[in-house]
């Protein structure tokens, strides 16, 4: 991983190229004033609203809590179980999904240029909307363990060994394979954008990063790994955190007195499967009104004859056109 000094690290800047040259160097980069102040005010107080609405309602997924740390998720031989991140959702923090369905100020902030040249810095000309949600990290919440977002890319290995099957990657996952051969990485195939809606600071629990961690090659290993250094993301709201998808990281621990709100939305190349699925799932309201670029995100997009519903040379997919069925 690559040695850095504090004052090596990225620096908030709104030049592009400074910023895609940081993430290059270090796997993130923060891009100032990506949102303005009216916009960082109205979508702070959708948040707020939805949270408010989704708890009132039952509707409330909550985590962060004190059952989320590495030993919870662990049976009696010292493995990691992965049904235990289900049972370990509950807790201090409130995140709020799909919020593509929850407001067109969500929209408003999906597209923004700058941001999206530096994400397709990353992972290229296409890509999709993997989720965009939004998380209020309250005082109390843990730090979550550290991991990558592309955890599900198999990583490179020799050829006489037989790698973990991909169908059987599990979030946790770790093995010998993770081990990078004959100096060979995998390229990012997610990109994470983290808008903040109020000051990051260590103290709230800023999400932290491995500087140069993208270009180790592997996952984290949950024990092995534990004590490696990280920078808690810091910067003033309207602030984009951009994080490579290899980047090992996680949600800091909040000991301060006052939440912190932020945005998320991970984007991923077009050939792999997003988080949550906007084909079926986003409205019929949003896609009424929905531009050709927000409907590629949202993977309507037919890309190389992939992720049609017929013809392979149609550009998008209509949801409303029924399919062709058995003809005589």
């Amino acid at each position: 991983m690559a040695e850095a000094t504090q004052r090596d690290l990225p620096k908030p800047t709104r030049d592009v190229a400074r910023a895609t040259a940081d993430i290059d160097r270090f796997g993130f980069c923060y891009f100032e004033a990506a949102l303005d102040d009216d916009l960082i005010e109205k979508l702070r107080q959708r948040v707020v609203e939805q949270a408010a609405a989704e708890k009132r309602l039952g509707h409330a997924f909550e985590d962060g809590g004190p059952n989320q740390q590495w030993g919870a998720f662990k049976d009696e031989n010292g493995r990691i179980r992965p049904e235990a991140f289900r049972e370990a959702a509950g807790g201090v923090n409130q995140r709020v999904w799909m919020l593509v369905n929850k407001g067109q100020v969500f929209l408003d902030a999906l597209t923004i240029p700058d941001v999206m040249e530096v994400v397709r810095h990353v992972l290229g000309e296409e890509v999709l909307l993997s989720s965009y949600s939004a998380n209020i990290a309250k005082p109390g919440g843990v730090a979550m363990p550290l991991h990558t977002d592309q955890w599900w890319a198999p990583a490179p290995t020799s050829a006489d060994r037989k790698p973990l099957g991909i169908g059987s990657m599990t979030r946790s996952h770790w093995d010998d394979s993770d081990a990078v051969r004959g100096g060979t990485i995998a390229p990012a195939a997610c990109c994470n954008v983290i808008f903040m809606l109020d000051p990051f600071s260590e103290e709230i629990g800023g999400t932290r990063v491995v500087p140069g961690s993208h270009l180790s090659g592997r996952q984290p290993h949950p024990e092995h790994d534990g004590a490696v250094e990280t920078v808690g993301a810091e910067g003033k709201a309207g602030t984009a955190l951009i994080i490579d998808g290899r980047v090992w990281h996680g949600t800091g621990a909040n000991r301060g007195n006052q939440s912190r709100h932020g945005l998320l939305a991970t984007y991923c190349g077009p050939q792999f499967r997003p988080q949550e699925n906007y084909t079926v799932g986003t409205s019929d309201a949003v896609m009424a009104e929905a531009s050709d670029e927000l409907k590629a995100l949202l993977g309507l997009k037919v890309w190389w004859g992939y992720g049609r519903t017929g013809n392979p040379t149609v550009d998008f997919i209509d949801r409303s056109e029924a399919p062709l069925g058995e003809l005589r």
